[in-house]
């Protein structure tokens, strides 16, 4: 419970913290898929280069029909690759945040209860009732906010499993062609 202007310029300035540390591991995902990016497309290019210096050593128009559809052919372990890492700096900036979060939401909560404490001991007699209410339905959205939290974890371990299994599954069909 806010008591004082001190009280309400410290929670103004923990949450300008909370926020800059928000935006600073935000930007920080972006600068890694910047990097990865830049990375993917000089390696491209590289390749591009390569492949137009071959192309224009053949010496015949077999030779040349030869390496036109070697080069034509997808190359799904290097997207498969591609798509892992950007997986995975997806993955990391989303754990750092959602720590973040669960931190801001837990500091919340206390705030919240500490408010209902002050308010149950400054409360005139004869309203033990509708504290002991206040005190439990914050009790139930907490209990409810744990189980969406929960399943919302067990779903994002299912979708990763998925992932995982969908990239194994192509890196195998891949390799078979």
């Amino acid at each position: 419970m806010v008591t004082s202007t001190e009280d309400l310029m410290k929670m103004h300035a923990e949450a300008i913290k909370a926020s800059s540390a928000a935006a600073a591991k935000t930007l920080e995902g972006f600068q890694k898929l910047a990097a990865l990016n830049m990375q993917t497309a000089k390696a491209a290019l590289e390749e591009s280069s390569e492949q137009i210096k071959a192309l224009l050593a053949a010496r015949d128009a077999k030779a040349l029909t030869e390496l036109v559809t070697s080069f034509s052919q997808p190359a799904p372990e290097k997207f498969t690759a591609y798509a892992k890492a950007v997986y995975a700096i997806t993955k990391e900036a989303n754990s750092d945040l959602t720590a973040m979060v669960e931190q801001q939401v837990a500091a919340s909560n206390q705030q919240l209860a500490d408010a209902v404490e002050a308010l149950a001991r400054k409360a005139p007699a004869g309203s033990e009732g509708t504290v002991n209410f206040i005190k439990q339905a914050l009790s139930a959205a907490q209990a409810a906010y744990e189980q969406v939290n929960t399943a919302t974890r067990q779903f994002v371990q299912v979708a990763e499993a998925n992932v995982q299994g969908a990239a194994k599954a192509a890196s195998g069909s891949a390799k078979k062609r």
